[in-house]
């Protein structure tokens, strides 16, 4: 295809990167990257006929390759790039697990490495939908070598998504050297609280703030302190004025002795709505800070053991977390000692050293993932179902079908799954049975769906495919229904064949 002529107002970024505006709308319609002696690397094209287009030039300004979505140019870079072998790509980064995982051919092994929740709202349950930027990560999940997770809840939660979770590894955050006190002060102002957290809205510093000023009106003498700063600043500041707080609430903002900080109060707090493995509570239980924090997705449950090293309280409830306040404050100085020793021991895995072993063993263990040879098949055929029958058991439905023409290592690879219409959520199942019949050469599939699969999609309508395992989640292909299908309830649930003949389910009318 031709290459659209330079034009538009050029405006000079920078001695390597120009961009062509359109005159009257000042919209960016051509960027050019240049090589070092200023000819043309790479034009990205806004064309008006095909859409963006990303074309390499060779140093004499002849096109050799063109791509059409950034993604295409970016993992090709990444191949022509990794060449040495063996050869290992950790991705962290939200947007490049996005459209790496796209790379089949690959020769070098690719860990991804999750800092925080996959999910937009992780505190609902495991089976909500994923988080906007992580969509095509978790869609793909399987395709990553290895999955670094911070904690056993996160793992489990993935799992529930319908993953075996054979590629996750426990690879978590790591405090600083010297976070952990080998003996830690023990006396301390019982009512001295503090918090490391930046202030924002996720991490919900008016709670606790609300939990001093109920505490103060039952007569405990409670202070908290909230180190970091951010732009909730003034509406905190609004509200502490507001509870006649001044006196028992500070927000100092960065302070460089936030370890004293810590080794000087008496417990520390969280109430973030979610997290990955929150450092700040790791900091403070390794300075003997006794945590009293919400049930947080994730970390609380991996780190505190209840009432042994610190307290979790339910999610969101400000009175809840005075209560547990209070009883805490009014406990013997014997009785919080133990505690205080127990928070410290219980970070020690955390330590570099404990940390660079996880990873140590992991690569050790690293296996390249032998991925099916993927094309993108949006438009592929759906796969015939000679049978389906649609069955009520305990807790969910088996769909169970007959297929024609299907190689037996093809079949013993292959997934249900659900994709919600609407909503990005989705759900794997594996498989439950599998048989062959020799009359008619077809293949038995059967997928026991579990009803809380649907838990936090009531009334999300769901379509119904068929994956390879490990296979691109563009190429996964609809079921056709056999003509006498009929729709079958299943709990809450109906099986139904859509008006195009593939089977979905809804919720029962």
């Amino acid at each position: 295809m031709p290459i659209p002529d330079e034009d538009g107002e050029l405006e000079n970024i920078t001695p390597f990167y120009d961009v062509f505006r359109n005159s009257r709308t000042g919209r960016v319609i051509r960027r050019n990257y240049l090589r070092g002696d200023g000819s043309l690397l790479l034009a990205d094209i806004e064309d008006p006929k095909l859409g963006r287009r990303f074309i390499l030039h060779s140093p004499a300004g002849e096109p050799m390759v063109e791509w059409r979505r950034p993604r295409d140019f970016y993992n090709a870079w990444i191949t022509a790039t990794v060449t040495t072998s063996p050869a290992v790509v950790i991705v962290d980064d939200k947007k490049v697990s996005e459209f790496i995982h796209e790379i089949s051919d690959r020769d070098f092994a690719l860990i991804l490495f999750l800092h925080g929740s996959h999910l937009s709202h992780p505190w609902n349950g495991n089976h909500g939908q994923p988080l906007r930027a992580r969509t095509d990560t978790m869609r793909n999940f399987d395709r990553f070598d290895i999955v670094g997770v911070q904690t056993q809840q996160q793992a489990e939660a993935i799992r529930a998504m319908g993953f075996s979770g054979e590629n996750i590894r426990l690879l978590t955050g790591e405090l600083p050297q010297g976070s952990v006190v080998s003996d830690p002060p023990m006396e301390r102002d019982m009512g001295n609280a503090v918090m490391v957290a930046n202030l924002i809205d996720l991490k919900r510093i008016e709670h606790p703030i609300r939990a001093v000023a109920k505490l103060r009106d039952r007569g405990i003498a409670v202070s908290l302190t909230v180190l970091g700063e951010g732009p909730a600043r003034p509406k905190l500041e609004a509200l502490i004025d507001e509870l006649d707080l001044n006196d028992r609430v500070q927000l100092p903002g960065y302070v460089i002795n936030v370890h004293e900080q810590l080794t000087s109060a008496s417990f520390s707090t969280l109430t973030s709505t979610s997290e990955g493995l929150p450092l700040s509570l790791l900091e403070a239980m390794g300075a003997g800070c006794v945590p009293i924090v919400y049930d947080i997705t994730y970390g609380p449950r991996d780190l505190i053991d209840q009432g042994v090293n610190g307290f979790i309280t339910p999610w969101s409830d400000i009175d809840a977390l005075a209560d547990q306040i209070e009883r805490f404050v009014s406990l013997e100085s014997g009785e919080v000692e133990p505690m205080r020793r127990a928070a410290v021991k219980s970070v020690d895995r955390y330590l570099p050293e404990a940390g660079y072993r996880r990873w140590q063993k992991a690569l050790g263990e690293l296996r390249l993932t032998n991925l099916p040879d993927s094309a993108d098949t949006k438009s592929a055929q759906s796969i015939e179902a000679k049978k389906l029958t649609c069955t009520p058991i305990a807790g969910g439905t088996r769909i169970e079908l007959e297929i024609d023409g299907i190689h037996q290592s093809i079949a013993e690879t292959l997934e249900l799954v659900a994709a919600g219409r609407k909503l990005s959520t989705f759900f794997i199942n594996e498989l439950s049975e599998i048989s062959f019949r020799r009359f008619g050469h077809r293949t038995v599939l059967a997928f026991d769906v579990d009803d809380e699969s649907f838990s936090e999609s009531a009334d999300e309508t769901f379509d119904v495919f068929l994956r390879r395992s490990q296979d691109l989640w563009t190429s996964k292909r609809r079921i056709s229904t056999p003509k006498r299908f009929r729709a079958t309830s299943a709990a809450a649930r109906e099986w139904y064949s859509t008006k195009h003949g593939n089977l979905s389910v809804r919720a029962r009318k």
